[in-house]
């Protein structure tokens, strides 16, 4: 018993499988809070270098040492000191990869989405029930938003009434000289779908998050960026299967002031919420009448990355449940999917 006890309160001892720019920029700072509960033994990238740059941030930043250097992501998944993996991969050789790792007997936490197609990322849930005891989590960040946790209690608190129409503006420019646009597989498109694919699964988790799940959706796309390839503008109009009406306007290759524009509305019968990068608004009445109820401001605001770390934690050591699931990831990915079908077919899709 006392040895059971002392097991969840180690670290978890992580192999890092790609070595880029989602684990130095995105994954870094929850991992830098969480030295307590993760203890990294070995980076693996195709790259050399990127493998040692991310080893030495690991022993000088996490309370790792002597982390080790591969380049064969089969030998993490060999070594008997690693308990679980975090890929960070490109999109189409996530899923191949997830499945290996589970085969090996790896706990998965896993970079978003869950595969390059539908197909593959069904074919891989399904797979994956022969796995129950790996714990195989897709690091979708919005699923872990606290400014969306607190819009779901409003509503759920009936304080806008009944929802009836959720608007979702995401629209920014992907400079194809800078930061994650650089990576080849990105502006080659090897995968469908793109940016909107890349990016836009975070807008169908939060479709999803606040409006519930879609039941019929039509959308509009356009290959307007003159460097990145694939759908990069989509204008998505969606019914839920609770009546809510929705709209996503999507672009990543909108230029513009500032870093972009990223809006979330859910309008009800009797009030409004409006979300934006950590804040949330809660509103009632309308015009001259109208009057802010609340503000939410999420003080850690991170995107969620904290929190999906902890619950990969959680899950592992003390068998809580996964928020972000393979089946949640397929649901988000399922919408992109569906909405490129839509785009090209030029017809309504029902889910």
């Amino acid at each position: 018993m006392a040895g059971a006890k002392e097991k969840k309160s180690e670290p978890i001892r992580l192999g890092i499988i790609g070595s880029g720019l989602a684990v130095k920029w995105l994954h870094w700072p929850a991992l830098k809070r969480l030295t307590d509960k993760f203890r990294v033994v070995v980076c693996c990238d195709v790259d050399p270098k990127a493998a040692q740059e991310v080893a030495r941030l690991a022993e000088q930043d996490l309370n790792s040492p002597n982390v080790r250097v591969a380049t064969d992501y089969r030998e993490v998944l060999a070594s008997d000191d690693v308990e679980a993996v975090l890929l960070s991969l490109p999109i189409h050789l996530t899923a191949q990869i997830i499945l290996d790792a589970a085969r090996a007997g790896k706990h998965v936490i896993s970079e978003k989405p869950l595969a390059g197609n539908l197909e593959h990322a069904q074919e891989l849930v399904e797979t994956l029930r022969n796995f129950k005891n790996v714990k195989v989590e897709i690091a979708e960040n919005y699923h872990y938003r606290r400014d969306y946790a607190k819009a779901k209690e409003w509503i759920a608190a009936g304080r806008i009434g009944q929802p009836f129409l959720i608007q979702m503006v995401s629209r920014f420019w992907t400079d194809p000289t800078t930061g994650f646009a650089v990576t080849p597989w990105r502006q080659d498109n090897q995968y469908r779908g793109g940016i909107f694919a890349d990016a836009g699964v975070h807008q169908a988790a939060a479709l999803r998050e606040l409006g519930g799940e879609i039941e019929q959706l039509q959308a509009f796309s356009k290959e307007t960026h003159p460097v990145m390839g694939g759908i990069d503008t989509v204008v998505l109009n969606a019914r839920f299967r609770n009546g809510i009406l929705g709209n996503l306007v999507f672009s990543g290759a909108a230029k513009g002031p500032g870093e972009g524009l990223h809006i979330f509305d859910i309008i009800g019968t009797s009030g409004a919420i409006q979300i934006s990068e950590g804040k949330a608004v809660l509103t009632e009445g309308a015009g001259k009448d109208a009057k802010v109820l609340e503000e939410f401001v999420d003080p850690e605001h991170d995107g969620g990355y904290f929190l999906e770390f902890e619950n990969f934690y959680n899950a592992v050591r003390e068998n809580a449940p996964v928020v972000s699931t393979v089946e949640q990831a397929l649901k988000d990915w399922e919408i992109i999917m569906r909405a490129l079908d839509s785009a090209e077919a030029r017809n309504v899709v029902l889910l």
